[in-house]
C-alpha cells in the first residue's frame, strides 16, 4: 500500500495540529489531531480489507487470437477484466505489459479503467511479433485507489497466454518436376472453373509480357518451350487447401520440415487466393483424422482463418474437429480388392476406381487423408481448384485420394515432398537416395497423367541438386541430372 499526496497532506495537517496545540497550549488543536489521526487509521484499516475482498471479486484474462504465429505477422491481444460485487468496489485500473518481441499500434494501450459502478471491461490492440521464439505475456498490473484519494495499491496478475513466434520462411523451396525447379509463382492459376472462369481458345507460344498465370504448364513441359494459353473472360473459382500434417510430415531439420516446406506452398495459395478474391477454404487432417475444416468463401475472415490455420499447423495429434465416415463398403465386390496395399494391380485399380464412381462409400483402414476427404462436405470436394499438399509416404493412400478427388473436383493440383529429399542419412549413399527418388518421380508421373491432375515435387534445392548429381555420371540416370 502507497499513500498519495493526500495522505502526506493529511499528516502534515495532523503533525501541525500537534504543534500548534503544544505551543499554543489549546487543547482543542491537540483533540482535532488525535480525531483526524483516528480517521485516517479507520480510513487505511477498512481500504486493506476492500482491497483483499476486491483480489477474491476481480477476474482479469489475457487471450491471444493465436498461439502460433510467424513474424511480422498480426495478430489481437485482448485484456479483460469483470468484477463480482454487487454493492460496488474501490475504484482500480488494469495496464498490461506488452513483451519487447511485440510492436503495438502508436497510440494504443492496453489497458482498463473500471470506476465504482462498472462491473466489466475490455480492450483489444493487434500486436505484431518481431522476434522469434517463445514468448509469456507478463502479468497485468492492478492499482487500486480508495474513495477519498489517500491510498493506492498495486498488485500483479497471473502471466498471461504463451505464444510460438516462428521465422517468416523455411528458405529456398524447390517446387518443380523430375528435378526441374518451375519459375512459375506457387499460388498463381489460370481459372477455369465449373461457374464460369475463362474459356480457353487457343494455345500459342509464350512472348515478353504475358502474364504467368496464363502459362499452360503441361503444355511447356510436353512442348519443351514456353506456351500460354489465351482465355475470353475471367471470373473467381473456389479454392480448396488439404493440409497432411500428420506425424511423417514432421521429418526434416527443424524449421525446413516436410511440414515446413508445404505450410510456405499454401500460404502462397491463400495469399493468391485473398488478392483475387477467390472463394477460399480448407480441410486439414492428422493420424486421428479430419482436425478442421471450412468450405470456400470470398470473405475476410475466411482469409484469416486460413492463415491462422497454415502457421499454426504442426505434427502433434489434434483432437478430430469432424468425425470421418465409418460406413464399410456394402457392394458387391467385397474381397475383391486390398486397397491397404501399395501393389495394386491394374485390374484393382480399374475395379476401385468403378466401384467408386458407382458412388458407395468405402472407408479404408489407416487411411485417414482418403476417409477425411470422402466425409468432407460436398462445397470442399467439388471445389474449381483441390490443392492436395502431402507426402509420399502412403503412395497407394494418395492415389486413392487423387483419383477420389479429381471424380469431384474441377482440377487438382498435388504437391509432394518425396521423403527421401527429408533424410539426411541417405544423402550420403547417393546410389540409393537417387534410385529412391527415380522411384518417386515414377510415381508422381502417374499422378499427372491423370486427367485435370498436375504434381509437383516441394523439397530443398540443395538437397534435390545433391541426390540428382549421384546419378549425372550415368547415362541411364542422367535423363534427370
Amino acid at each position: 500500500m502507497r499513500g498519495t499526496r493526500r495522505f502526506w497532506l493529511t499528516l502534515a495537517a495532523i503533525g501541525y495540529l500537534v504543534a500548534g496545540g503544544g505551543l499554543l497550549d489549546a487543547p482543542l488543536l491537540l483533540v482535532g489531531a488525535v480525531g483526524l489521526a483516528g480517521w485516517l487509521l479507520a480510513m487505511q484499516i477498512a481500504f486493506v480489507r476492500a482491497v483483499s475482498r476486491l483480489r477474491n471479486e476481480l477476474t482479469v484474462s489475457q487471450s491471444l487470437e493465436r498461439s502460433r504465429i510467424r513474424t511480422d505477422v498480426e495478430t489481437r491481444y485482448t485484456l479483460q477484466a469483470s468484477v463480482d460485487a454487487a454493492d460496488g468496489h474501490l475504484p482500480l485500473s488494469i495496464k498490461a505489459t506488452v513483451p519487447l518481441a511485440a510492436r503495438m499500434e502508436e497510440g494504443r494501450s492496453p489497458a482498463i479503467t473500471l470506476d465504482a459502478s462498472m462491473q466489466s471491461s475490455s480492450v483489444a490492440v493487434p500486436l505484431t511479433w518481431e522476434t522469434v521464439g517463445n514468448h509469456t505475456i507478463p502479468g497485468a498490473t492492478v492499482t487500486v485507489s480508495d474513495g477519498t484519494g489517500l491510498f493506492t495499491q498495486s498488485f500483479t496478475t497471473a502471466s498471461g497466454p504463451e505464444i510460438t513466434v516462428e521465422s517468416p520462411s523455411v528458405g529456398p523451396i524447390h517446387v518443380g518436376q523430375g528435378g526441374k525447379r518451375l519459375l512459375r509463382g506457387v499460388g498463381e492459376h489460370d481459372a477455369r472453373g465449373r461457374t464460369g472462369g475463362l474459356s480457353a481458345e487457343e494455345i500459342r507460344k509464350y512472348v515478353p509480357g504475358d502474364a504467368l498465370k496464363y502459362v499452360d504448364w503441361k503444355a511447356t513441359a510436353r512442348l519443351d518451350e514456353t506456351h500460354v494459353r489465351n482465355y475470353e473472360a475471367e471470373s473467381s473459382r473456389s479454392v480448396v487447401l488439404v493440409l497432411d500434417h500428420r506425424h511423417t510430415m514432421g521429418d526434416g531439420p527443424p524449421g525446413e520440415t516436410k511440414l515446413d516446406h508445404l505450410k510456405a506452398v499454401a500460404a502462397a495459395f491463400q495469399q493468391r487466393a485473398e488478392t483475387i478474391r477467390d472463394p477460399l477454404g480448407y480441410l486439414t487432417i492428422d493420424d486421428a483424422g479430419v482436425t478442421e475444416s471450412r468450405i470456400p468463401v470470398a470473405r475476410a475472415e475466411a482469409y484469416r482463418s486460413c492463415q491462422h490455420r497454415i502457421s499454426d499447423l504442426d505434427t502433434e495429434t489434434e483432437t478430430p474437429a469432424t468425425a470421418t465416415a465409418t460406413a464399410a463398403h456394402t457392394g458387391t465386390m467385397t474381397g475383391v480388392v486390398n486397397p491397404n496395399t501399395d501393389t495394386q494391380s491394374p485390374m484393382e485399380t480399374t475395379l476401385l476406381a468403378y466401384r467408386d464412381a458407382a458412388g458407395s462409400k468405402r472407408h479404408l483402414p489407416n487411411q485417414p487423408l482418403y476417409n477425411g476427404f470422402q466425409a468432407a462436405p460436398s462445397e470442399i470436394r467439388g471445389a474449381d481448384l483441390l490443392v492436395i499438399c502431402t507426402d509420399d509416404s502412403n503412395p497407394s493412400e494418395l492415389r486413392n485420394t487423387v483419383g477420389l478427388a479429381r471424380r469431384n473436383a474441377t482440377e487438382v493440383v498435388v504437391f509432394i515432398t518425396p521423403s527421401v529429399v527429408f533424410d539426411a542419412d541417405l544423402v550420403a549413399d547417393l546410389d540409393t537416395a537417387y534410385e529412391r527418388y527415380r522411384a518417386f518421380d515414377q510415381f508422381r508421373r502417374g499422378l499427372n497423367e491423370i486427367d485435370s491432375v498436375t504434381a509437383y515435387e516441394v523439397g530443398s534445392p540443395d538437397q534435390i541438386s545433391a541426390i540428382l548429381s549421384g546419378g549425372a555420371a550415368n547415362t541411364e540416370q542422367g535423363e534427370y541430372a
